[in-house]
């Protein structure tokens, strides 16, 4: 198995942003997501709403300026995970090996300490629980065809805006 984070083909991103929509969802940020796209970069693929960026306000106290930051890296965590985990359990049908994870956990520990100033115990606290229940969600036998449908249609569209994603997120919300 390939050790890298990056994309193998066109539909290998197709289960990698399928992946981080259904993190987004799972971890209630739906309202952040405008479109998806194929034919976006690696910073311009997922369009989010202006309210996921932090603009600042000094009027904010910075226990809720830390609190937003926290949310926004949590976000980033689940979507990051679920991008290879999806790809891995579902795409390739293969599960994620050390050297996969190790890449993986590095790749959002070093967000953690440079937006949130997290310690190394906190930022295993939320991969370790986030890489947990990613696994389970992409594992589950009634996920997997919702998740190859959305890849499918995501392929044969290129872009897909909200309020066509809806439908398959209601899916996974009845499960």
């Amino acid at each position: 198995m390939e050790s890298t984070l990056k994309y193998s083909d066109e539909t290998d991103k197709c289960y990698g942003l399928t992946g981080m929509v259904i993190g987004l969802f799972i971890y209630d940020g739906e309202q952040y997501l405008s479109s998806i796209t194929l034919d976006g970069g690696a910073d311009s693929s997922i369009e989010f709403t202006p309210d996921f960026y932090f603009s600042g306000n000094p009027r904010l106290s910075p226990k809720s300026v830390w609190g937003h930051l926290l949310k926004q890296y949590e976000l980033s965590v689940g979507m990051t995970v679920s991008n290879v985990v999806c790809r891995c359990l579902v795409h390739r049908d293969c599960p994620i090996n050390f050297e996969l994870r190790r890449a993986l956990h590095d790749a959002v520990a070093l967000e953690g300490r440079e937006t949130c100033s997290l310690d190394d115990d906190e930022i295993d606290a939320i991969f370790d629980k986030c890489y947990g229940y990613m696994n389970r969600v992409f594992s589950h036998r009634s996920v997997q065809p919702i998740v190859r449908d959305f890849a499918a249609r995501l392929n044969s569209h290129r872009t897909l805006h909200r309020d066509e994603m809806s439908d398959f997120l209601r899916a996974l919300q009845a499960l």
